[in-house]
């Protein structure tokens, strides 16, 4: 089967989903690929094709894959799509039919017609990524980050307060620093760093006047743009100038450590020298001083 092309209007990516896993969100990527510029009409898939699309596991029995795609709807429903403007709110769902058989092994989807154009006619403002590369992403978090960074596939940069990338990610209020570095930005770096070049900046703003510590506030992602064949390259975004000097200041550190580990090293290799030339020369037992301690161990010449 040739990879699917996902493409769907940028304002859906304001649309946070909820509780949806990695298999969830493979399966409504898959579905939005083939209902694409297919207006109001209804779509019906077989579970096989599902299968192949979203790169469902093999163990998954029809049944089982029904039940799935039931809750997938079933989290679209509670999502409460909506739309603000200066003078209104409009709250909907995205599938107006969504038809479940699993006797038939088949699903049929109607988009709401309503808001199709979050899928159809799209010329500008626009998400575009390979459904397949999406699927081949393990993490949940990976996976809603991907789709966020493809958004400024042009630019190469996204920014997100700290805030709004836990909304947009689903990431619990319950987690806090060690948890965010641990559970949603390893993987995201682990998965996405290879793929797109991605370097996770961090966003920190001082607590106040004094000599208080900082907060975090954001996140700049930093990665490979993509090179739009015959067309005009997007401009430049930069990264803001307090990311640019810790980036800056993080190097420098690194390499102050590196350089402390160096000298150590060496200093260790020169005093375990001078221990052999003085062993060599005195034929006995002697003192050596251990270098990572303050105190003095007997080292045996012999065994």
């Amino acid at each position: 089967m040739s990879n699917e092309i996902v493409k769907y209007s940028n304002q859906f990516n304001a649309q946070a989903l909820r509780k949806f896993t990695a298999l969830d969100l493979d399966l409504l990527m898959a579905i939005a690929a083939r209902v694409r510029d297919k207006e109001t009409g209804e779509v019906t898939f077989t579970f096989e094709e599902l299968r192949q699309l979203a790169h469902v596991k093999k163990n998954l029995t029809d049944k089982e894959l029904a039940g799935r795609i039931v809750e997938v709807n079933d989290r679209l429903l509670a999502c409460r799509f909506r739309f603000q403007d200066d003078s209104r709110t409009v709250q909907f769902t995205l599938f107006s039919g969504f038809e479940t058989d699993w006797k038939t092994a088949k699903l049929l989807v109607e988009v709401n017609p309503r808001f199709s154009f979050l899928l159809n006619d799209l010329t500008s403002q626009f998400t575009r990524f390979e459904l397949a590369e999406f699927t081949a992403l393990k993490s949940s978090y990976s996976k809603e980050c991907y789709r966020r960074l493809k958004q400024y596939r042009q630019t190469g940069v996204w920014k997100v307060s700290i805030d709004e990338f836990r909304r947009l990610l689903d990431v619990p209020e319950s987690y806090q620093a060690r948890d965010l570095n641990k559970r949603v930005l390893k993987p995201i770096q682990d998965e996405l760093g290879p793929l797109l070049n991605l370097v996770a900046h961090k966003k920190f703003q001082k607590k106040g006047s004094g000599r208080g510590g900082r907060s975090l506030v954001g996140f700049e992602f930093e990665f490979d743009p993509e090179k739009v064949p015959g067309g005009v390259s997007a401009p430049r975004v930069e990264l803001s100038p307090g990311v640019v000097a810790d980036a800056a200041r993080k190097s420098l550190i690194d390499a102050a450590r590196a350089d402390d580990r160096a000298e150590a090293e060496r200093r260790r290799e020169e005093n375990l020298k001078a221990v052999a030339e003085e062993r060599a020369r005195r034929g006995g037992s002697m003192l050596m001083h251990a270098p990572d301690a303050a105190r003095a161990v007997d080292v045996p010449l012999f065994d």
